[in-house]
């Protein structure tokens, strides 16, 4: 057989002590940009798997994110890839190994293969582990008598955790930190727009409660999820804008809601950030013009007329409303968190940050809820909500 050559990413130190493991079953509970994708490249090449003609298979939590890590694997396998099919989302490799991609928004689509290897990229995100775990992907391992393995930032006490903690997997903690590669300011610099409680679980990898005071609880938001929305009668961009554009400000919250027929929100997006005047007003005009929204709305507390003057210069024509609040955060997002408990609003696909300040932040908190409150305004101006603590401008 003619030698195949390819050049892998490098391990750093932390990432070669997990490889270097024969465990079958193995899970590593890390922080954001401890380098997941290299493992799932080194598990594939790992043992002859697909070097030796043999299939394995790749799961994400969303399509969209499907869709990052098919990218990051084809210019990965190039040299070695014989065919890819765009469509299903297979690599075919001159060895005559493959991997298939799949994602966890269709549970039950890898039944019927044979695997060698399979693994499952941010395991915590998904909504029924232990289900596609257990009945489709196990059953898959059989023939090859395969080898599974999970990575992933921690989210809550779900599933992952159990299979973290369970003696049949061998499991590996490490933090953001762990990765050399990466710069400490950059790490200091998204651990300043983040409460602790997320610091603690998105960088450090711990797992986390609820905070004690959170108006919303993961499971609430996990059991009202779905995966695409329904004809949507009305949608709004709302923005929360930071007062600063440093690196040390607070986020630009912007987020998208629609409402349907029946009087449900359902939450689109979330693409805040620390931006600079402009790049937010742009940001929400984008958003805009992707789910063709109705209105843009803006909180004025903060930034006045900047709102509506940032977006006329992107758009003189944008339909925009300000709205500005006589009342407190905690006071403005309780009629919200409660139409939540009442599965009157769904979060369409993940929306991981936005999640993370939800069950991170608390009324007593002094860090401001940037995302919260984008998503608050857009709840409430789409008339959800009985608040009598904002007016429009």
């Amino acid at each position: 057989m003619a030698e195949v050559l390819i050049r892998l990413p490098e391990l750093h130190p932390a990432q070669a002590v997990i490889m270097a493991s024969k465990s079958k079953r193995k899970i590593v509970r890390a922080g954001r940009r401890f380098g997941k994708t290299t493992i799932a490249a080194e598990f594939f090449c790992q043992d002859g798997r697909v070097l030796e003609g043999k299939p394995c298979g790749y799961m994400t939590p969303t399509y969209k994110m499907l869709q990052e890590a098919w990218r990051e694997m084809k210019d990965i396998f190039r040299p070695i890839t014989r065919a890819k099919n765009e469509s299903n989302l297979r690599l075919e490799l001159i060895t005559g190994g493959s991997i298939d991609f799949w994602s966890s928004e269709s549970p039950d689509a890898p039944r019927g293969r044979a695997y060698a290897g399979f693994f499952f990229d941010e395991a915590a995100m998904y909504r029924d582990l232990s289900y596609i775990y257990n009945e489709v992907v196990l059953p898959t391992l059989t023939d090859y008598n395969g080898d599974a393995m999970m990575g992933s930032t921690p989210r809550g006490n779900n599933d992952f955790r159990k299979f973290d903690e369970s003696d049949i997997w061998e499991s590996w903690h490490y933090t953001t930190y762990d990765n050399p590669h990466l710069d400490r300011g950059v790490i200091d610099e998204m651990r300043a727009t983040m409460t602790a409680l997320a610091y603690q679980q998105e960088i450090m990898a711990e797992y986390i409660d609820n905070s004690e005071n959170a108006l919303w609880q993961y499971k609430t938001i996990d059991d009202s999820r779905v995966n695409e929305a329904p004809q949507l009668r009305r949608i709004v961009v709302a923005i929360d804008p930071a007062v600063t554009s440093n690196k040390k400000s607070d986020e630009t919250g912007i987020v998208t809601v629609g409402i349907d027929k029946d009087g449900h929100g359902y939450v689109l997006s979330d693409v805040s950030g620390v931006y600079t005047p402009l790049q937010w007003a742009q940001k929400a005009v984008e958003q805009f013009d992707l789910w063709q929204a109705d209105r843009i709305v803006g909180e004025t507390n903060n930034g006045g007329d900047l709102v509506e003057m940032n977006l006329r210069t992107v758009r003189p024509s944008i339909s925009y409303e300000g709205v500005h609040a006589s009342r407190g955060k905690a006071t403005r997002a309780e009629p919200v968190a409660a139409l939540y408990e009442q599965g009157k609003v769904h979060h369409v696909g993940n929306l991981r940050e936005l999640e993370t300040q939800m069950i991170t932040w608390s009324p007593q908190d002094d860090e401001s809820p940037d995302r919260v409150d984008a998503l608050v305004w857009a709840v409430v101006s789409l008339g959800m909500t009985q608040a009598q603590h904002w007016y429009i401008s």
